[in-house]
């Protein structure tokens, strides 16, 4: 996330945008990914995040009928591209280096789309007349580098790394790299039984001794569901080397992490819980797609790509279970959809993070004037990086917005705006408590934890518990079911695909 102070606003669409730093900065060598050895914790992978940004605006606009909402979603979709090449340049010491570096990152960012989301991409950003000019400023002063002073204004220089022609060449290109990645989707019956496997598990867990013989159950759930032989006679606790997941397959026995392990005792809401069922669920459709019990992070590219089709397949099919009692809840909450309000959401792209907020009552930020705290490392995959590796993670102070300052910062024209079913007037109220309780106890800026059980504390975790304290008891009723046994949101892009995913089962629901 951009600091308060010197996040870009950039451009609508239909004109040039000169995508170049606000103030000059040093060049600097190649990221390095650190080494440091730590417990392992399942990562965040940014690639992933920037291409499911795009893919759930392209299929919004597929879905769209009316023009001016086309052209909205077009302009916004204009703006997220701007927002992902802005945040991607390098700033590296050589031109050709740094250059290299840039269309490496935006080829990955865009890696997890197919061949035909990138040609509706491609047409689409041609008609809204996208353009782009991507600049970045360097600080060429070796004394300014060294020592951090200049005598006089420091020298520096102004790089091209792309323009608008090489922008659409590299979609080209990109479109006929991933040619022979088309997304094969599970089987639908499978993805229903998988996702209701998950919220069995979880159900069953809660009222379980929570032993390992009930984590067994739960896995064998899970691979029952996709219809696997595949059953271990064992699980264990123990030191879990790789980094990628919290849990590893041997021939005859699962091992979990003992951290989680312990994590997950102690967990009373089934959080943590939940999380181990991702790393589950990544292993057993690891081993039905390619016959292997590999860790995420060392998957061919094309299999990760499959993996992770798999899971959002999974974690996107509606609810199996339709009772009438749901039912009777989903009509009771939408008889009130013309008092519903909304959420503002700017999705993550690249290595900005996003933002998610409330208006004018909750809007979230670090306070980047104040010190942070370095709470230790988490392997995962950001979004300067062509490999994941160790991250650094830091607690900021928070600051909570001003409606003048988010204004400014995240301005409305710029936010993708989405219904939730929360009363507008309860909504913002909730936004205010969320807003108080979290000034009161004083809690810091945290976008990801690094241990497992430690809860991101950032602007989605507010917005994320504000629609639940503001829904009515049977719209909370709803919310719980259709997310039973599925991680929370790690990023806006997942808290505005969820909440959706939540609206068009609820209309659904009501309609059967």
């Amino acid at each position: 996330m951009h600091s308060l102070f010197t996040r870009s606003c950039f451009s609508p669409a239909r004109r040039t945008v000169q995508a170049a730093h606000q103030t000059s900065v040093p060049a600097k060598r190649a990221p390095r990914l650190s080494h440091r050895q730590h417990r392992a914790s399942y990562y965040f992978d940014a690639p992933q995040h920037t291409s499911l940004s795009f893919r759930l605006l392209l299929s919004q606009l597929k879905a769209q009928q009316v023009a001016s909402q086309q052209r909205r979603t077009r302009d916004f979709l204009c703006l997220s591209m701007d927002n992902l090449l802005a945040s991607i340049r390098p700033g590296l010491d050589d031109d050709a280096q740094s250059q290299h570096y840039f269309f490496a990152l935006l080829h990955m960012h865009l890696s997890h789309l197919t061949s035909d989301e990138i040609a509706q991409l491609c047409d689409t950003l041609k008609t809204a007349q996208f353009s782009c000019h991507v600049v970045e400023t360097i600080i060429d002063d070796e004394v300014y580098r060294d020592y951090g002073f200049a005598n006089g204004p420091p020298h520096s220089f102004n790089r091209t790394l792309m323009q608008t022609q090489d922008f659409f060449n590299h979609l080209e290109g990109l479109k006929d790299s991933v040619q022979q990645f088309q997304r094969m989707p599970l089987q639908a019956d499978l993805a229903a039984s998988a996702r209701h496997a998950l919220s069995a598990s979880i159900g069953s867990w809660m009222q379980s001794d929570k032993t390992l013989n009930d984590l067994q159950s739960s896995v064998c759930l899970l691979a029952e569901a996709l219809d696997m032989s595949m059953a271990p006679t064992e699980i264990i606790t123990g030191s879990v080397a790789t980094k990628s997941t919290t849990v590893i397959a041997t021939q005859k026995a699962l091992t979990v992490d003992a951290c989680v392990t312990d994590a997950m005792l102690t967990d009373t809401t089934g959080r943590v819980f939940s999380e181990w069922l991702r790393d589950v669920l990544e292993l057993l459709i690891t081993q039905k797609l390619f016959g292997i019990a590999a860790p995420p992070h060392t998957l061919a590219h094309m299999q990760r790509q499959q993996l992770c089709a798999a899971i959002e397949q999974i974690y996107a099919h509606m609810p199996v279970t339709r009772t009438p009692e749901l039912r009777r809840k989903a009509c009771s909450v939408l008889k009130e959809a013309s008092h519903f309000g909304e959420i503002q959401i700017q999705p993550t792209t690249g290595v900005a993070l996003g933002h998610a907020w409330i208006t004018p009552s909750l809007s979230l930020v670090p306070d980047k004037r104040k010190n942070s705290v370095d709470i230790g490392h988490r392997y995962m995959h950001s979004g300067g990086h062509l490999a994941p590796g160790d991250s650094q993670i830091r607690e900021w102070p928070t600051h909570f917005m001003t409606e003048k300052e988010s204004e400014e910062t995240y301005p409305s024209q710029h936010a993708w705006f989405l219904r939730v079913p929360v009363d507008a007037r309860r909504l913002q109220l909730a936004a205010q408590k969320v807003r108080h309780e979290w000034e009161s106890l004083d809690l810091p800026y945290r976008f990801i934890g690094t241990t497992p059980g430690m809860p991101a504390t950032g602007c989605r975790a507010t917005v994320w518990e504000a629609v639940q304290r503001g829904m009515t008891d049977d719209a909370l009723a709803l919310f719980q079911h259709y997310n039973s046994g599925l991680p929370e949101p790690q990023s806006p892009t997942e808290l505005w695909q969820r909440l959706d995913g939540l609206m068009r089962w609820m209309e659904a629901l009501a309609h059967d």
